[in-house]
């Protein structure tokens, strides 16, 4: 959604980043691998399956070459890529909290980026089942 505002090496890092995101709760869904090949395509960026950097390393990297909206962008669409399964497990929002701390981004701040995360996906899965709906009613 805002990636493309990143400069190329936060893009780079945050896919790197998007990749350990999938790996957090141990297990990763279809749904996160489509996620990352769409952040790659929308960075304009080839996509990874693998991270090259460790988690620290990469936030370190994140947090010393990002201004405080890019730290948004970053932490918020991680939030997605968490929450592409419907929801958040423990160690997910303890991974999303590791990143807010690192980033000085406070939990109310992250608990509205989940909150706005999950509202959206609702409406966008909401507005697909009408439209869908739609379509089979006139048939």
């Amino acid at each position: 959604m805002f990636l493309e505002m990143l400069k190329k090496e936060q893009k780079e890092l945050f896919l790197q980043l998007a990749v350990i995101a999938t790996e957090a709760n141990g297990k990763v869904e279809e749904n996160e691998k489509e996620m990352l090949i769409k952040f790659a395509n929308e960075m304009n960026v080839e996509p990874i399956d693998k991270a090259d950097k460790s988690f620290d390393d990469i936030i370190n990297e994140l947090a010393s070459i990002s201004d405080k909206r890019e730290k948004k962008i970053i932490l918020f669409e991680t939030v997605g890529i968490m929450n592409s399964d419907g929801d958040f497990d423990v160690k997910e929002t303890e991974f999303l909290s590791k990143i807010a701390a690192k980033f000085e981004i406070n939990n109310e701040i992250l608990e509205d980026m989940m909150y706005l995360v999950t509202t959206y996906i609702d409406l966008f899965d909401a507005i697909i089942g009408t439209v869908l709906e739609d379509e089979e009613e006139n048939e």
